[in-house]
């Protein structure tokens, strides 16, 4: 089995701009808040789960057919938050885009996925990239002035569409790219 997930490339400018972040912050927090590393950003559409290596191809043949037609993705950071508000797990960009297309691209990869045999996540659609994962509270002072930090909020073209590899290791995921998909 091989666990997988279909994901958006960040722009070379953001990704330049989070890794300044998590440069900055990621030696000030405590204990239990995994910091994502710096290969691993990425904007999750689809998270697939576990996949028999023999339907890799099919997916890989319907992600190609679901793309075309599709232009590039416009994308305008919104900021930092922690998610939920109440209790948070996870510290991320907000994103906003411009147009539905990824909302209707995310629903006809998952009626795909579907349609293979494949039971993918079925979550709504929130648009952000993942920073950290909290297993204990971040201190006030300090998440107040992340979610603080100054973030470039022009629209960003988000041309790559990637098919993923995920392996978990106490150390934390690592990804690799089975497949990449250029919009234009």
């Amino acid at each position: 089995m091989i666990r997988s997930f279909i994901a958006l490339e960040l722009p070379a400018e953001l990704k330049t701009e989070l890794v300044e972040i998590l440069n900055r912050y990621q030696g000030r927090t405590a204990a239990g808040i995994n910091w994502v590393k710096p290969e691993n950003l990425h904007l999750t559409l689809v998270f697939i789960g576990d996949v028999q290596p023999e339907l890799l191809s099919e997916v890989d043949e319907a992600i190609k057919e679901l793309l075309i037609g599709f232009p590039a993705f416009k994308f305008k950071a919104m900021g930092l938050e922690l998610f939920p508000a109440k209790e948070p797990r996870m510290l991320w960009l907000k994103l906003e885009a411009e147009n539905e297309d990824v909302f209707k691209l995310q629903r006809r990869m998952i009626g795909a996925l579907r349609s293979l045999g494949i039971e993918p996540d079925r979550k709504y659609l929130k648009l952000h990239v993942t920073l950290a994962r909290l297993k204990t509270a971040m201190h006030d002072e300090l998440a107040r002035e992340i979610m603080q930090t100054e973030i470039n909020k022009q629209s960003l073209v988000y041309q790559s569409i990637c098919l993923f590899r995920s392996v978990l290791a106490p150390s934390g995921p690592s990804y690799s790219v089975i497949e990449q998909y250029n919009l234009k």
